[in-house]
């Protein structure tokens, strides 16, 4: 089975083993004392593999696009999860210019981990039940999951300790739900694309095992899509600028600036629906 996938703008089908593809999420399988589970990046982390030294852009990221193509007139998303999900909603709707409609529900500082006591963001939504009621609701062309939130720590056990998705069971947890997640938003066949890390790639960050969970879903999964923004705004060593043509690439804080926004929506949309 073909199986496609977005990595810098450009779709790529894959072939790959698909697993089932329900409502229900398939339980972890005990055998021999040993859990398994064919739910991807499981069983062990899946980091994002480094492009070959020969490959590598070393020199100005793409930045987006700047024109919106044919195919996304008449379109309606639905952007779900955290504060970039927010950033890349306002962008959509500025690249649409009146001719598509972008639902936002994001919520800044949620992820789906569903940790104790999520800070800053005591007021996260229950995904598990909302969403589902959202897609009846809105019935968009396209669903756009951003999980930037999940890389950080959190407690996600009483009385334990913050961990991040490098802590096996953290990523065990997050893998799950993500697995229930894209399930939840997939319905009616609608096509979900993932965000990857918006962090620096370093061997061994959490970004590269974010990122890398994130590729192997879209790799697995029929209809799910990676989105590799970070390397839209940023070069295979790892630099950012922090302005291009002059205008600025980032806001005052670790999100992008207007102009950045608009040139990541055109990109987002032609991902999703120029051919």
């Amino acid at each position: 089975m073909l199986v496609c996938q977005v990595l810098k703008g450009v779709s790529l089908c894959l072939a790959g083993s698909v697993s089932g593809w329900s409502d229900g999420v398939p339980g972890v399988v005990h055998e021999l004392g040993r859990a398994r589970s064919p739910i991807p990046c499981y069983a062990a982390p899946c980091s994002y593999p480094e492009a070959p030294r020969s490959a590598r852009n070393t020199g100005l990221p793409p930045w987006g696009q700047p024109t919106l193509l044919p195919g996304a007139e008449g379109k309606k998303v639905l952007v779900v999860g955290d504060s970039w999900a927010r950033d890349a909603a306002s962008g959509i709707a500025a690249a649409f210019h009146g001719k598509g409609q972008v639902k936002d529900a994001s919520v800044l500082a949620c992820g789906i981990r569903e940790p104790i006591n999520p800070m800053p963001n005591r007021h996260c939504p229950d995904w598990g039940r909302e969403w589902p009621a959202l897609m009846d609701k809105v019935r968009p062309n396209a669903v756009l999951l951003s999980v930037q939130w999940d890389a950080a720590e959190q407690q996600i056990d009483p009385g334990g300790k913050p961990v991040t998705i490098r802590d096996d069971k953290a990523r065990k947890r997050f893998v799950v739900n993500l697995d229930r997640a894209v399930r939840i938003l997939s319905r009616r066949g609608t096509p979900v694309y993932v965000f990857g890390s918006t962090f620096a790639h370093v061997p061994g960050s959490v970004a590269v095992l974010l990122s890398g969970i994130l590729l192997e879903f879209s790799k697995k999964y029929p209809g799910v899509h990676y989105l590799d923004i970070y390397h839209q705004l940023c070069n295979d060593l790892n630099q950012c600028p922090k302005k291009m043509s002059g205008v600025p690439v980032y806001g005052t804080d670790v999100h992008t600036s207007k102009e950045t926004k608009v040139r990541l929506g055109n990109w987002i949309l032609n991902s999703m629906f120029h051919r």
